[in-house]
């Protein structure tokens, strides 16, 4: 048993006692502690998590561009050859929302990744990114990449020129 300290309105915190299987408290506690911490990851992981809780249905997938927005829901079942999600939703900016049924909702999933791929592929090659690919995800260090991501969003939106490495590198 954990007891997480949430972050509420005006700034009172509210304690919650949750039981949880102990193979997975690691990862559920490690997982709370980066949810609740009062800082912008904090934030920012609680607004990416945020659309995943607003239906009745679990979304497993959320694509947006820019006018539509593809909010697809499971579980996902196999069903013979093919696997159905339960449905979709789709946000069409300035109409409204659509519901799909689970044909149709796996048929219009395919069609955006196949979409997200080869828009993808051409913008890496265009950019000549293909060959600086690596077959691990390499770690990011938090200290010298962020400094340096944010020296580069400066240096992008002309606020400063570019540096390689922080001060503190």
């Amino acid at each position: 048993m954990s007891i997480f300290h949430r972050l509420a309105r005006r700034h009172r915190f509210v304690t919650h006692t949750v039981q949880v299987q102990r193979c997975i408290a690691p990862e559920l506690i490690s997982l709370a502690d980066r949810l609740f911490a009062d800082d912008a990851d904090g934030a920012a992981f609680r607004n990416a998590l945020r659309p995943f809780f607003i239906t009745e249905r679990p979304r497993i997938a959320i694509l947006k561009g820019e006018e539509i927005w593809f909010h697809l829901e499971g579980p996902i079942f196999d069903c013979g050859a093919r696997s159905f999600p339960l449905g979709a939703q789709v946000f069409i900016d300035c109409r409204g929302w659509l519901l799909l049924d689970p044909v149709a909702a796996a048929d219009l999933h395919s069609v955006l990744r196949e979409a997200i791929d080869a828009a993808a592929y051409q913008w890496l090659i265009g950019n000549n990114l293909l060959d600086q690919i690596e077959p691990l995800r390499p770690r990011r260090n938090r200290l010298i990449d962020d400094e340096i991501a944010l020296r580069q969003m400066a240096a992008a939106a002309g606020s400063i020129h570019p540096e390689g490495e922080p001060n503190n590198a």
